[in-house]
């Protein structure tokens, strides 16, 4: 029995004229009931039918070739926005839906090289599109997931890690190296039990002893991975330390704590506040800021907490 073909659309704004594809795109027909070819794989798009691409509504790949076009993807991120033909909006969409995908598999796989090498890219292009246009920054905040998983949480982090970082004047390879961090800084939960990751209220003490542990478990990942950028571990490792020393894994306290974990520190529980979990409704940008702002001066760090109030005053 011949095996039904099944299509999914794609973003058409990233087919790169002069790079070849190695996945066959369609086009669907008036009734939408049957695909046409449009360009088959192995082929480089020239301009004409890039022209075209820009007349067409939708564009199709099929469902077994959604590895290749997704390293198509990957392969041609920083191109893609770089593109003065996509809208910073539809490039920042671009930007977190393939970080999510790439986020993904690196807790699926947090060990891996290459994914840790995928992951670098994305990092810059997104300090690259902040850093040429100060709008993208609203559009990549604006599309922060609002519900927590484990993934969403780690690359909307990054996110808030670099526009703060940029607000505070974090340049060039620094604040490439600030996002990294903050990309990375939970994937120690890659080793803790799914079922306390996602559970449906709050944690036990034992379980929360357990959870704990996942600062610890991913500066040992990062060490596997190669990584050796004292900053970059120290805001995996640290960024749960408290300014009163109460934290963990190291109970160090104010300066001693890097300015990468302070920072991730604050963005952290920001997006924990402001996004929905099974047993809490998410709180407003103003609730969360009031909240840290009147409760935790003993837990982050006061004055880049008063930056992130100062850069979001801004937005």
């Amino acid at each position: 029995m011949k095996k039904t073909k099944r299509y999914k659309s794609i973003d058409k704004r990233v087919i790169t004229e002069g790079e070849k594809i190695d996945f066959t795109l369609y086009l669907s027909n008036e009734t939408k009931t049957s695909m046409t070819l449009f360009l088959q794989s192995d082929s480089v798009v020239d301009s004409g039918e890039k022209f075209r691409l820009q007349q067409m509504e939708r564009l199709y790949i099929e469902d077994e070739d959604s590895l290749c076009y997704e390293a198509y993807v990957q392969k041609h991120i920083q191109s893609i926005a770089r593109a003065e033909d996509i809208p910073i909006d539809s490039k920042a969409l671009i930007i977190y839906e393939r970080a999510t995908s790439v986020i993904n598999e690196m807790f699926h796989n947090p060990e891996s090289l290459e994914t840790v090498k995928n992951t670098k890219p994305l990092v810059n292009t997104m300090v690259e599109v902040i850093l040429r246009d100060s709008s993208a920054i609203e559009s990549l905040m604006k599309i922060t997931a609002h519900d927590y998983y484990t993934h969403t949480h780690s690359l909307n982090v990054s996110i808030y890690a670099l526009t703060l970082g940029n607000h505070m004047g974090i340049e060039g390879s620094e604040l490439e190296r600030l996002g990294m961090a903050a990309m990375l800084h939970d994937i120690g939960k890659s080793k803790v039990d799914y079922e306390i990751i996602n559970k449906n209220g709050i944690l036990t003490e034992e379980e929360f002893d357990t959870m704990k542990n996942h600062s610890h478990l991913g500066h040992e990942i990062a060490l596997k991975l190669g990584i050796s950028d004292p900053k970059i571990l120290s805001g995996i490792r640290h960024h749960h330390e408290m300014i009163n020393g109460r934290g963990y894994p190291d109970q160090i306290n104010g300066e001693k704590i890097s300015p990468f974990a302070r920072i991730i520190a604050v963005c952290d529980v920001f997006d924990a506040l402001t996004t929905r979990r099974s047993y809490k409704n998410p709180m407003s940008t103003f609730e969360a800021i009031k909240l840290m702002k009147e409760s935790m001066h003993e837990h982050l760090d006061m004055t880049i907490l008063h930056s992130m109030i100062h850069m979001l005053r801004k937005r």
